[in-house]
């Protein structure tokens, strides 16, 4: 193939030769042979970023009991459902049964791929049947809602779980109080103990009470805070945000 050039009113471009054009379909094909997995023609970047598609479908999976609440007196949280009938949130989100009972519990307030609200469900509380909150250092409440909401949106099982520093966290949330979103970028865990876990994993106002998930969408911890806020072990102050294990919270959870 001999070399050729175009010509236009500004623009002059001259084709590769021949020998230039084979050479780079050779690097940019899309077919792997033995041969070109030895050469490495592709890399992972750092971190191998890469996911099994499915990790996506077990996302929206999860995502479905994580509630939006909204409080009588005004205030907007996150909770998610951890039994058919029974939602985790903060103490600082329902620090009395009369909070919990004044509250709606919104499940399936999104938007859709056009940026359409969803239709959502709403539920009442039921705190006289079920209320138990912790406030410092567990930061966490757990009440009963009316109806069986998990039996229509399913509902998180959780168990304690290991989480080490670098790990990976997702945080499925209503920030500002606003339609549910998720973070997953930037999202290294940067201190851990027996009680609290410390990421850069992204929230706002409205995100207390989320549930903070690994990359194998299990439950880690009940996100609560976040700011310049003190390492435990050192009293250092980090700008980070902040949950409570899962594990801790179960161990002073009343049965369900």
């Amino acid at each position: 193939m001999n070399s050729y050039a175009i010509q236009g009113p500004t623009v002059i471009w001259k084709a590769p030769a021949a020998n230039i054009l084979s050479t780079r379909m050779r690097m940019f094909s899309a077919i792997v042979t033995e041969d070109d997995a030895n050469k490495n023609f592709e890399k992972v970047i750092e971190d191998n970023n890469l996911k099994l598609i499915a990790f996506l479908e077990k996302g929206i999976s999860v995502s479905k009991p994580v509630a939006h609440i909204t409080l009588s007196k005004g205030g907007m949280a996150t909770g998610f459902l951890i039994a058919p009938d029974v939602l985790l949130t903060n103490c600082h989100v329902f620090k009395t049964k009369d909070s919990a009972r004044g509250a709606k519990i919104r499940f399936n307030y999104q938007k859709d791929l056009d940026g359409n609200f969803l239709p959502s469900d709403e539920y009442d509380c039921d705190p006289d049947s079920l209320f138990k909150n912790n406030d410092e250092p567990l930061d966490y409440a757990v009440v009963r809602i009316k109806g069986e909401a998990g039996m229509k949106w399913g509902y998180l099982k959780i168990k304690p779980r290991d989480i080490e520093i670098n790990d990976k966290v997702n945080i499925i949330q209503h920030p500002a109080g606003g339609p549910k979103q998720i973070a997953m970028n930037d999202n290294e865990v940067k201190y851990v103990d027996e009680t609290f876990v410390q990421y850069i994993t992204d929230t706002l106002p409205g995100s207390s009470g989320s549930p903070v998930f690994n990359d194998d969408w299990q439950v880690v911890a009940l996100h609560h805070s976040g700011g310049n806020i003190p390492e435990p072990s050192t009293n250092s102050i980090h700008f980070r945000n902040e949950g409570i294990r899962i594990g801790a919270i179960i161990e002073d959870m009343p049965p369900l």
